[in-house]
């Protein structure tokens, strides 16, 4: 698919890009993770700087797309902030809500919610959304603190529903969409690690990329994250038509998870060893992005609620699937 992207919307995903590189880039997600107070003091005011958080994905095809390239290039430095979940609300409610988190059932964590504001978890069964509540974490050192970090969870905050419930059903489509771009830009860091470590790592006397292994390795990366770049562009498109369907976002939501379990696998097989250090962008990379990949729910349970909603609706494919006749 060849997407024509409006200047306007490259021009401002080169502008967020820059001004996070200029601000240490992935290592700005280090800092975070080491004193998360740094997101408030250092990585929001970048954004308001950029106006990133004003924009609105229904506003138009322009604003939809440069909020989509945004989101892009912040998920190359897996930003430390909850853009996803804030840029899925639309600026219509967001005086009623400021963030949405999915859901498939329960909710105990949620990454980043002590400084998303008022947050809602949208289940992606019942499309029913409830406000979210911040549950302390336990002391340390004698200090009480929202984060509670696991190593897959590195902002995670433990959290509970509230009574108060909201009509959000319409923005699974909208946080799938952001999710996908935000995994792209991740994915596309991963790459490009891979591929430079190819290309200055030399075994025997060659470069490592002139092996065969390494090449087709090289290759599954770069299909996995360029697959997940068109159909995340396919489904903006839909988004912005407003012909998304709850199969499409489903079928988004797939591919990103297939997608990502991909570009880190093959990425870990190239870089060997030092791609498992803590110190390594890799390894930050991978971290920091599984929240996205383990919330609301796993690969498994994606195929199973994407083939229930196939029989229920069908799916309009290159093949298109009629929806299974009731018996």
């Amino acid at each position: 698919m060849e997407r024509q992207w409006p200047d306007e919307a490259l021009d401002f995903e080169t502008g967020v890009r820059g001004a996070l590189q200029r601000a240490g880039g992935v290592e700005l997600a280090r800092r975070a993770e080491a004193a998360p107070a740094v997101r408030a003091s250092v990585v929001k005011p970048i954004l308001d700087e950029l106006g990133i958080l004003d924009l609105d994905l229904s506003g138009g095809e322009t604003e939809a797309a440069a909020t989509a390239l945004a989101m892009s290039a912040a998920g190359a430095f897996v930003c430390p902030w909850p853009l996803v979940q804030q840029l899925a609300v639309p600026r219509a409610l967001r005086g009623e809500v400021d963030a949405v988190y999915l859901r498939d059932g329960a909710v105990r964590r949620a990454e980043h919610l002590d400084i998303a504001g008022r947050a809602a978890a949208l289940d992606l069964v019942t499309r029913e959304a409830q406000a979210l509540r911040v549950l302390e974490a336990p002391a340390l050192n004698g200090n009480h603190r929202a984060v509670s970090p696991m190593p897959l969870d590195p902002f995670g905050v433990r959290c509970e529903l509230a009574s108060e419930s909201f009509d959000l059903a319409g923005l699974i489509g909208a946080h799938v969409v952001l999710a996908a771009f935000w995994t792209v830009g991740a994915l596309g860091s991963a790459r490009e690690l891979a591929t430079q470590h190819a290309r200055d790592r030399h075994q025997f006397g060659r470069r490592i990329a002139d092996f065969g292994a390494v090449q087709w390795h090289l290759s599954d990366i770069a299909l996995a994250q360029e697959g997940l770049w068109e159909l995340a562009s396919f489904s903006l498109a839909r988004l912005i038509d407003q012909t998304l369907t709850s199969a499409d976002a489903l079928a988004l939501q797939y591919l990103m998870l297939d997608s990502a379990q991909k570009v880190f696998s093959h990425a870990h097989q190239v870089l060997a060893a030092i791609g498992l250090c803590d110190e390594h962008d890799l390894t930050v990379l991978e971290r920091h992005v599984q929240p996205l990949l383990r919330r609301p729910c796993g690969i498994t349970r994606t195929v199973g609620l994407l083939a229930e909603e196939v029989a229920c609706s069908g799916f309009d494919n290159l093949y298109p699937i009629p929806a299974a006749v009731p018996v």
